[in-house]
């Protein structure tokens, strides 16, 4: 059986992050809040939110701390504000997780039961493939920060703190991204299961079939939304802010000659790579949409029923007219939807972010031209 059966091995990686401590019963796919699996949520999230609470702080009061040499006033600016960023949004995480644990676990065990009930073995392959993404990623941002930050001439102590804090946010960040993809997965094929049966055949035996669909989308629109959309906000929020990053790196190290011949290709490689992570993740994310096509489908199976004269018809009719319209969306806390459509928006943002952090570098570096002579 494949070790992404049930999602189990998210929901260890999960439990070993202390962000969704449950014990799993593999043989009635139950989740359960033990007493001690309490007690290790409740300590992992005071060490967590310790250990944040006191890396800003001591960025706050040591912002000197954590300049990089090959930076001037602005881009060392934009570091610090990145660093007390990602110790807040994780703060903010698992505050959030924690109060809302029983809820979430609620929530994850109604869609482990669709996922036992209808969604096929290959989808253990899909979950499967998604996580090992997540891994490649994680090593590649890992490799990025260590290769990047000693280069740049950091206080030693920032320098462990900056990795430390960036990678564990990746893990912890990006995990959330791709079990909230393999939950939406789950929830596509619950869906088509559904649709298959209405296909087959649509009679009064199938009318569970189409409660379940309605279930599935109620609770795609209501819980899910309200669960991992607080969740995905400050998250999406992160990473485009984190996202300039990368080219502003570029720019003011490689572009500008501050490396020698035998560092600039590593260099300009690390530069160049420096968001990909977080960009493949987000758009994993964003692009996954087989919800909203599997919904689609239904009105259009049902719309080719033929009509039979009986009170199944007003059914279907009363179905179409009051679902044709409906579209499910997930969104961030109802601030911007997690779809296609939020990608362009995105990019937009990063490159105007982009173009606004190098002309205040550009002004700085001229001021401090003009004031020389």
């Amino acid at each position: 059986m494949s070790v992404c059966r049930d999602l189990r091995l998210y929901l260890r990686v999960l439990n070993s992050l202390g962000m969704m401590c449950w014990q799993f019963e593999t043989e009635q796919c139950l989740l359960q809040a033990t007493p001690e699996r309490e007690r290790y949520a409740l300590v992992y999230a005071v060490v967590i939110l310790s250990a944040t609470t006191g890396a800003f702080t001591y960025a706050h009061v040591q912002p000197q701390r954590f300049h990089l040499k090959i930076y001037n006033r602005t881009g060392n600016f934009y570091e610090t504000v990145i660093f007390r960023s990602s110790c807040l949004v994780l703060w903010l995480l698992y505050v959030c997780l924690y109060l809302r644990r029983h809820r979430h676990m609620a929530l994850v065990q109604y869609l482990l039961t669709i996922n036992r009930k209808c969604v096929i073995g290959s989808a253990d392959r899909q979950f499967l493939n998604n996580f090992i993404l997540y891994a490649a990623l994680s090593v590649i941002s890992f490799g990025n920060y260590i290769n990047g930050y000693s280069r740049t001439g950091t206080d030693s102590i920032a320098l462990v703190l900056s990795v430390v804090v960036y990678t564990y946010a990746f893990l912890v960040l990006c995990l959330l991204l791709v079990f909230f993809v393999s939950l939406k997965q789950i929830m596509a094929a619950g869906l088509t299961h559904y649709n298959a049966e209405l296909y087959h055949g649509m009679s009064f035996d199938q009318i569970p079939s189409l409660n379940c669909r309605q279930e599935i989308l109620a609770l795609c629109e209501g819980e899910l939304n309200e669960c991992f959309g607080l969740l995905m906000l400050p998250i999406v929020a992160l990473v485009l802010l984190i996202s300039p990053s990368g080219p502003f790196y570029l720019i003011s190290t490689v572009l500008e000659g501050k490396y020698g011949p035998k560092q600039y290709i590593l260099i300009s490689l690390t530069s160049i790579f420096w968001d990909v992570p977080w960009m493949i993740m987000l758009v994993l994310m964003l692009r996954t949409n087989g919800i909203t096509v599997e919904a689609n489908k239904t009105a259009k199976i049902l719309a080719k029923v033929p009509r039979t004269g009986t009170g199944l018809d007003r059914m279907i009719e009363k179905f179409l007219l009051k679902n044709l319209r409906q579209q499910p969306i997930l969104t961030a806390y109802g601030f911007f939807a997690l779809d296609k459509s939020t990608l362009f928006k995105l990019f937009t943002a990063i490159f105007t972010y982009m173009v606004i952090l190098v002309q205040f570098k550009e002004m700085e570096n001229s001021t401090k031209s003009i004031n020389k002579f």
